[in-house]
């Protein structure tokens, strides 16, 4: 089981780390992957620091749980991912169903599942 939370969270991390990534270098091609576009410099800041901030908190998470047996981390990165999910629902439910919103979603849910089990699984520091 431990070898599957392993695979799990670096699994999570790698995405994490590569989202992150691309906020930091190329925002504008991450907010048209995700639907969104920078109307001003501060827009593309923006895009930069809060979506590069989100992903790459979670990459340290992982990184932090795999290699300083601190798994306690995982429960942020499953908070954020959580929450994103919610946001998504409220969405939803106030504004309807845009398309393609279920492939987020789906994705966002793995990240938490795997992230508690993860969390859950994976040993503590001794």
């Amino acid at each position: 089981m431990v070898w599957i939370a392993r695979i799990g969270v670096a699994l999570a991390g790698l995405f994490s780390l590569a989202m992150g990534g691309m906020a930091w270098a190329s925002p504008v091609q991450l907010g048209e992957t995700l639907g969104l576009g920078a109307l001003s410099p501060l827009g593309l800041n923006a895009l930069r620091a809060d979506l590069g901030s989100f992903f790459l908190a979670s990459a340290i998470a992982c990184t932090l749980a795999l290699f300083a047996r601190r798994p306690n981390w995982l429960w942020g990165a499953a908070t954020l991912y959580g929450l994103a999910v919610l946001a998504r629902l409220i969405g939803v439910v106030v504004d309807g169903a845009p398309e393609g919103i279920a492939t987020p979603m789906i994705i966002e849910l793995v990240l938490v599942a795997l992230l508690v089990f993860g969390a859950r699984k994976l040993p503590q520091a001794a």
